[in-house]
């Protein structure tokens, strides 16, 4: 599917077919215009069956510079992910938390914010943990 310039900046880390291990904590950026809500982020998971999964996103520490905003919307599974790699499952529509920054407004520069990702289906998902969001604002 082609996305349009802006998107393509726009993180993919929903995770499909996951392995029982230790909690990872992650590092993502992302870039927006000022004062532009963005998408900078989006988080699901399906089990071995492709059947979907319940991520619950948490803010933990907002930015300093603008704010976040978390919603949840039907979205498919796109053949690669930023944390999962390749998606046997591609096309699956699930639940996705989605997460949208804006900076405040004529704000330049580098924001952060922190983040918990967490599986309610699967407490041993290795992707549930906090995650750094560092976005660029131009």
């Amino acid at each position: 599917m082609r996305r349009s310039i802006l998107s393509t900046s726009i993180l993919w880390t929903m995770a499909a077919l996951l392995v029982s291990g230790p909690a990872l904590a992650a590092s993502l950026s992302a870039t927006a215009q000022t004062g532009v809500k963005t998408r900078v982020a989006m988080h699901s998971a399906l089990d071995r069956s492709c059947a979907p999964q319940h991520v619950i996103v948490k803010i933990t520490t907002p930015p300093a510079n603008g704010a976040v905003t978390v919603t949840e919307e039907n979205l498919a599974f796109p053949a690669n992910t930023k944390l999962g790699g390749e998606q046997p499952c591609a096309g699956t529509v699930s639940a996705t938390a989605v997460l949208y920054y804006q900076s405040k407004p004529n704000f330049a520069g580098e924001d952060q914010f922190k983040y918990t990702r967490i599986n309610q289906d699967n407490p041993n998902d290795r992707l549930n943990g906090e995650i750094t969001m560092t976005v660029t604002v131009k």
